[in-house]
């Protein structure tokens, strides 16, 4: 789940303190790192240091180890819904293997890398994203209020993965490869490697919850799921997608589970 708003990719010192760059800065120098390099440029013209990248660095572990506990909740959310026993179930392995491919994105990669380069665990409250309430996602008596909560939160949470898979991402890359340090190689092989083909599954879920949820029930449906999506795009600055975008964006129909697991189900007892 995404990881840098793109606020910031346009303008990377957007709500970095200057006391905060300057915090940057040292750790970088304790760990023998030079704070001043430039890696890349935003959109808006602003040249983007070694620095910069480390701050947005913190924001990205934070953020993506944010969307491990609302994944989880919603693989629970989808066994207490009135879903087709296949449909549910395979939405609890998609949506149970998103959350530890969260948790992993955000400690293993993006947060190793911080780490690396001077900075501590970050916590909640540096995640672009905020951390979503778990109440809205506790099943409650009636399964198809479960199921209108669940393709809500779907909508939404594939809104930030499209913009993290087809705009942060890239950007981070680009970053990477021209910073010639070997955090910046390890990092940009784990994103090449392990966090893009995984964030593309995620994205997937948002597919599957389309073709088997939102489009049977006709348009006012749909409506409100594409509202979700681009809610979801908004949370991290992003522009709104057109309809005829969101539309082609799902395809003609609905991904496989081995597409949505990289695998084959496991049949449930």
């Amino acid at each position: 789940m995404a990881e840098l708003s793109e606020q910031h990719v346009r303008n990377p010192r957007a709500d970095i303190s200057e006391g905060a760059l300057a915090t940057a800065r040292g750790r970088l120098t304790d760990r023998g790192i030079d704070p001043d390099p430039i890696v890349g440029t935003g959109e808006l013209g602003g040249d983007v240091t070694v620095a910069d990248f480390y701050t947005m660095l913190g924001m990205v572990a934070a953020t993506e180890k944010a969307g491990q506990a609302p994944t989880h909740a919603m693989a629970r959310l989808a066994l207490h819904t009135d879903l087709p026993s296949e449909v549910a179930d395979t939405l609890y392995l998609a949506y149970m293997q998103q959350s530890a491919e969260e948790a992993g994105h955000g400690d293993k990669v993006f947060g190793n890398a911080y780490f690396a380069m001077g900075g501590a665990a970050p916590g909640a409250d540096s995640s672009a994203v905020g951390n979503p309430a778990q109440a809205f996602l506790a099943p409650g008596d009636d399964r198809k209020q479960n199921k209108v909560r669940l393709g809500g939160m779907a909508g939404l949470l594939g809104g930030i993965e499209t913009v993290a898979l087809n705009r942060v991402f890239p950007i981070f890359v680009a970053w990477c490869e021209r910073w010639d340090h070997p955090i910046a190689r390890d990092l940009l092989t784990q994103i090449q490697e392990t966090v893009r083909p995984e964030e593309s599954r995620h994205v997937l879920n948002w597919r599957y919850v389309f073709h088997t949820m939102i489009a049977p029930k006709g348009d006012a449906v749909i409506k409100a799921f594409y509202e979700s999506t681009n809610r979801g795009r908004a949370t991290l600055g992003s522009p709104p997608i057109d309809f005829e975008t969101f539309t082609r964006m799902h395809g003609a129909s609905a991904p496989t589970v081995r597409q949505l697991l990289g695998k084959e189900r496991v049949a449930f007892n």
